[in-house]
């Protein structure tokens, strides 16, 4: 697979994530960001784990699941930077890491889309935790 920022940006704003129905929060309050998450890695040939957030953590920490490496939150965007899936990750939430061309200074720096108690496209990872859960956060991005 050919990597590179206009296709992974393409995968992740072909979601249409504000506005499509599968992935608004039901009037349960029930979310989506994990699902939102595998279908751009899916579309973009990157798989992630199935399951729930909480599963899917247990399956990459420790580098165990083929293609997927922790990686640091500069590390993060930069990756993303350059068109490769990357992700943040806690047991509850997961954004996809968007590539908007800048060098974070820290994790409050990151731009992300998700899908959760509402759905955000290209935006601060702020709208995600809250600066006091950043620290919470996991990084993960997809290696050949």
């Amino acid at each position: 697979m050919s990597f590179s920022t206009s296709a992974y940006k393409k995968a992740i704003d072909d979601r249409d994530v504000e506005n499509a129905a599968k992935y608004q929060p039901s009037p349960n309050g029930t979310t989506y960001c994990n699902i939102f998450a595998q279908d751009v890695a899916s579309d973009y040939g990157t798989p992630l784990p199935s399951g729930t957030c909480s599963t899917m953590l247990k399956a990459l920490y420790g580098n165990n699941t083929p293609h997927w490496y922790s990686v640091t939150y500069s590390q993060a965007q930069s990756r993303a930077n350059q068109g490769y899936t990357t992700i943040g990750i806690t047991s509850d939430h997961i954004v996809i890491i968007y590539p908007h061309g800048n060098t974070p200074s820290s994790v409050s720096d990151l731009y992300m889309s998700m899908a959760g108690y509402k759905c955000f496209n290209d935006t601060k990872i702020t709208y995600a935790w809250k600066q006091s859960d950043l620290s919470n956060v996991k990084f993960y991005s997809w290696y050949e």
